[in-house]
């Protein structure tokens, strides 16, 4: 990848949620211009990156392609959301934009994560509940609590931020429980093995999301 790809989020304060919407708005427009043509570039290269693929990672409901990395300062991930896909509050190890391709999906916000790591799940109330729709976009603190319910086929491009932490927490507040994640260098091998992507359903998730590309 060119060195000078998306130069401006290089140095990017990422704690600087105004300097980063300004950003994220170039980054998002650059992307998906001449109709997402940069992004089907991308797209186009990824199986051919050995160290990409084995970022990627896919789950029932979930698919998460990493286009781009930049140790340290940013990560270009495309997510594609499989019938069925909903998760639980949670916060994140890192600062993003996201912005949606196609499709929609319900975005509840519970606030910050300040207790969250000993909060009661019954204690959890919604702040905040929207839907966010195709070219719709924002930016999230990794301290800020979220939930995601997503409409089948949705697409979303994230624009990640480097790690202020080394984990985060996921809560289900019907039943109480809750589990603490880790980043993946803090895997097992078997937990990465789990999450990994197949040659198969790589090359299936990329035609899928380019057969949603505008005309």
């Amino acid at each position: 990848m060119n060195p000078t790809f998306l130069p401006y989020l290089d140095d990017l304060d990422w704690n600087d949620l105004a300097g980063l919407s300004r950003a994220a708005h170039v980054a998002f427009s650059e992307l998906t211009s001449d109709n997402w043509a940069p992004l089907a570039k991308l797209l186009g290269d990824l199986p051919g990156d050995p160290q990409l693929v084995e970022m990627c990672e896919s789950y029932d409901f979930l698919d998460k392609l990493v286009l781009h990395d930049a140790p340290g300062r940013f990560r270009i991930r495309l997510h594609r959301f499989r019938p069925g896909y909903f998760d639980r509050p949670h916060n994140h190890r890192w600062t993003f934009a996201s912005k949606i391709l196609a499709g929609s999906y319900q975005h509840t916000l519970y606030g910050a994560d300040t207790g969250f790591t000993t909060a009661d799940p019954a204690d959890l109330q919604p702040l905040q509940i929207r839907t966010e729709r195709a070219d719709d976009w924002y930016v999230l603190h990794h301290t800020a609590v979220h939930s995601v319910t997503a409409e089948a086929g949705t697409l979303s491009l994230v624009l990640r931020g480097p790690a202020a932490k080394d984990s985060f927490r996921v809560i289900d507040a019907p039943t109480g429980e809750s589990f603490t994640a880790l980043g993946s260098r803090d895997e097992t091998p078997q937990q990465r093995a789990d999450k990994r992507m197949t040659p198969d359903r790589l090359t299936g998730t990329i035609a899928d999301i380019l057969t949603a590309r505008p005309a």
